[in-house]
């Protein structure tokens, strides 16, 4: 008596190699999310470097308009640009005063004043200095920059 040997279809076939992939798709899977991760943390670390050079030129920016201020309050006042000389050092004292006033001195004593507060509310740890040679007034802002490779601030003009 011969026995018939059972044909394997092709669905009992699939299930054998099925069985012999098993977690492979798990290993796919678990590389894509960490390519994912990691192109996902470069993003964010090109949003934080961004973030920061806007920081930064938004501080230059308010320097550049500050010290074009004091020129324009030198300007205004032609008969006397050397009352406006300030030797290097901290603006205002480093204290912001969100209820400056004038105190009714000379319109220079009023502007440096005025200016050197506006310095310390806009500008973090601000240094200013400011030339008068003959005709020629020379402005230099210096802050907290948070970068060693900056360099202050330095405006030139004639009166």
């Amino acid at each position: 008596m011969t026995q018939a040997i059972p044909m394997k279809t092709k669905w009992q076939s699939r299930q054998i190699s099925l069985k012999k992939q098993s977690g492979l798709g798990l290993i796919e899977i678990l590389v894509a999310v960490l390519v994912l991760g990691i192109g996902i943390l470069g993003v964010a670390s090109t949003q934080v470097v961004s973030l920061k050079m806007n920081s930064q030129s938004q501080s230059r920016s308010q320097a550049v308009l500050l010290a074009e201020d004091i020129l324009d309050r030198v300007r205004a006042n032609p008969d006397n640009p050397a009352a406006y000389a300030l030797a290097n050092g901290s603006a205002n004292g480093g204290v912001c005063n969100t209820a400056f006033a004038a105190n009714g001195g000379t319109v220079a004593a009023n502007d440096i004043a005025a200016w050197e507060n506006s310095l310390a509310c806009l500008l973090p740890e601000a240094e200013r200095t400011i030339t008068v040679a003959g005709n020629t007034v020379t402005v230099t802002i210096d802050w907290d920059q948070d970068d060693a490779t900056m360099i202050p601030l330095v405006v030139r003009t004639e009166i």
